[in-house]
């Protein structure tokens, strides 16, 4: 290339003219991009702040104004001589004139309405476009509850935290507590009566903070001031979780960080990352001035940015368009001011540089020349289409082995892969590890805390190899995730699994799955087999023996599916081997399966060791045996060990009830 460069006068003209105006047009792209991205990320910061601030103002704005009425209404009760048609007709006035309150109740101290009577809290509240009505004193003892308690305990006016209002207004809610007095009295007889409330949907709010649009795809959310979700997208995740769990949940440490950071500041402006959208995104949130709440405004980036990004892209067009018009005058110029080369050379040269179509007026000749040209001609068109063929089954083979590579690692991030998987808990230890026969495979393990005292663990085995397999799987994988609760029995979880996988599964695959519930506190364990390998279990000085089977049907062949649930207990440092098939069906190179005896008696003589070092040994174990063959199946090992502390084994646990796989048994 150098030589050529130094030799021609047009390759000089050309490659200076197109290397400086690449400079040019990237330095001017790059400033372009650099300046424009910076001015639309100032201004979102400053919109998106205001908006956040706005609306949080405005949102403190009504919250203040029920709490005025209920004020109002306090003074009112406290100043005058009030039955119970008066205070009935009171209430129902301000709940049907007042959009913003949901419900409210004059709700009187022990005696305090009647001496004959204990209890008396009328509350009218909204229910389908209706004013109803329900006596509290009859639903549920208010004097318990904290939006009562409170505001006498502290003699002012307090907001509660969301809430489920159970008998009452039977919603999710927030509470505006008044305490009132009879004012009629003298000073030093005053006391207080009760207390009057005003209640607001979080419905009523979540419509206030969804019509917040930012964009297309951005939103604005709710949290407390201890990161309880108020306002989510997700409407099921409201007041059942908190930021924080839900990070954990998703294993998003950038999501807590968001959290951490919306609580410990009043309001700001941050590179939220993909914590709060599937892509990149912006977060300004301010905070409510009198609750600590914080209002976040989510703005994605790629929406942002999409007008520059436009901008670039016409810059772009324009300066390739503008390289190549430069260089091809200045190839015409060149041409005009450089000597001919013999054809027969410079057809050599681009031949030897890759250029295939030539031609020659010489091919018409009869003589040796012609002959020769019209070989040449014929040498660089089966030359061309050999590198044609050649280019594209490189390609193509780059392009598979590219995603399956891709595939491999998102198959891989989809399994927990860091150990110790739950380093706050000493009452149990687990480890497991999955190898796939292919790039790509059908096996998989998971396991995760229904609770602080029950964890779920699973391990499956879909029909078949490769892409189809890991597809399959990964839905599996995630039903069971989605499925699994406390709750639930284990036997209805499977039977729901079953029919999503059985609904339009035109291929017919299918896959075994192992499904247990250990109760972290007695040792309980319950577990139900769709047509898997029975795991190993050892428990103190008995030997390793397998599992006690309980039949059931293979996933996703059949609907419905019945399936049987077994139990079994472990006792301190009772310890579980779960397996697929590719374990003790790994052959040697005389054919013969590595077995379920074989694997009976490695485990003996590992039991006491940890379980990473369980898995490993077995592993290892395999492929010794295997020696040179080839692994034909996925292999998945899973290991428990169940390690209560002192406490838990000397029986100190607190008799527990409930509905949950423990309480089906």
């Amino acid at each position: 290339m150098l030589h050529w460069f130094r030799s021609s006068i047009k390759a000089k003209i050309t490659l200076l003219v197109l290397f400086t105006t690449s400079i040019v047009l990237a330095i001017v792209l790059g400033f372009t991009g650099i300046f424009s991205r910076s001015v639309v990320q100032s201004d979102a910061r400053s919109y998106a702040l205001g908006v956040a601030e706005v609306t949080a103002g405005r949102l403190a704005k009504e919250l203040s104004s029920v709490a005025m009425v209920t004020r109002n209404l306090a003074y009112a009760i406290g100043y005058g001589q009030w039955d119970k048609r008066s205070i009935d007709e009171l209430l129902m006035t301000i709940v049907k004139s007042n959009e913003d309150i949901y419900g409210s109740t004059v709700s009187f101290v022990p005696f305090g309405f009647d001496p004959t009577l204990k209890a008396y809290a009328p509350y009218y509240y909204k229910k389908n476009g209706m004013i109803s009505f329900v006596q509290l004193a009859d639903s549920y003892d208010y004097f318990k509850r904290d939006w009562f308690k409170k505001p006498l305990e502290t003699g002012k006016p307090t907001w509660s935290n969301p809430y489920f209002d159970e008998g009452g207004g039977e919603t999710l809610m927030i509470t505006y507590s008044y305490p009132f007095m009879e004012k009629n009295l003298e000073p030093i007889h005053q006391m207080l009566k009760g207390v009057i409330t005003a209640d607001i949907s979080l419905d009523h709010l979540t419509d206030m903070v969804s019509g917040i649009k930012i964009e297309e795809t951005g939103y604005a959310f709710l949290l407390s001031d201890k990161g309880d979700l108020i306002v989510w997208p997700q409407k099921d995740l409201i007041m059942k979780e908190t930021i924080f769990s839900l990070a954990d949940k998703l294993e998003a440490p950038k999501l807590r960080n968001v959290g951490e950071e919306m609580l410990k500041q009043g309001s700001g402006f941050l590179d939220a990352g993909r914590s709060l959208t599937e892509k990149e995104s912006f977060l300004a949130f301010s905070s409510l001035p009198d609750f600590g709440w914080r209002l976040g405004v989510v703005i994605p980036k790629h929406e942002l940015f999409a007008q520059t990004y436009a901008l670039e892209k016409i810059l772009l067009i324009f300066g390739v368009a503008g390289i190549l018009l430069l260089s091809t005058v200045s190839l015409m110029v060149a041409r005009s001011v450089s000597a001919p080369l013999k054809r027969m050379a410079h057809a050599t040269e681009k031949v030897g540089e890759g250029y295939f179509d030539v031609d020659f007026i010489e091919k018409t000749r009869l003589d040796e020349v012609g002959q020769l040209a019209r070989s040449f001609v014929s040498m660089s068109k089966s030359l061309r289409s050999f590198m044609k063929d050649l280019t594209q089954a490189t390609a193509n083979k780059e392009r598979i082995e590219s995603e399956l590579r891709i595939a491999a690692d998102i198959q891989k991030s989809m399994l927990p892969s860091s150990f110790p998987a739950f380093p706050n808990r000493n009452d149990f230890d687990i480890y497991a590890l999955m190898r796939p026969a292919k790039e790509v495979g059908g096996d998989f393990f998971d396991f995760f805390l229904l609770d602080e005292d029950h964890l779920c663990i699973s391990v499956g085995d879909v029909s078949g190899k490769g892409t189809p397999a890991a597809l399959f799987m990964s839905v599996t994988k995630y039903l069971i995730e989605a499925c699994t609760t406390v709750d639930t029995p284990i036997d209805e979880t499977l039977e729901k699994i079953n029919k999503l996988l059985a609904k339009n599964n035109a291929t017919c695959m299918f896959v075994t799955v192992f499904l247990g519930v250990l109760d972290l506190k007695s040792g309980d364990f319950v577990y139900a087999n769709a047509g898997h390998n029975s795991p190993l279990i050892w428990i103190q000085d008995a030997p390793v023996a397998f599992l006690e089977l309980v039949g059931g049907p293979l996933l996703g062949i059949m609907d419905p599916g019945l399936f049987r649930v077994g139990k079994t207990t472990l006792v301190p440092d009772g310890r579980l081997l779960v397996y697929t098939d590719g374990v003790t069906e790994a052959f040697n190179v005389e054919g013969e399966p590595f077995s379920d005896d074989k694997l009976l008696r490695t485990v003996e003589r590992i039991r006491g060791a940890d379980v990473k070092s369980i898995t490993e040994k077995v592993l290892r174990e395999i492929d010794e045996f295997c020696g040179v063959v080839p692994q034909s199946d996925d292999i998945t090992i899973m290991a428990l060990n169940y390690k209560p502390d002192r406490k838990d084994r000397d029986g100190l646990i607190p008799e527990r009830t409930g509905t949950g796989p423990m309480a089906q048994i």
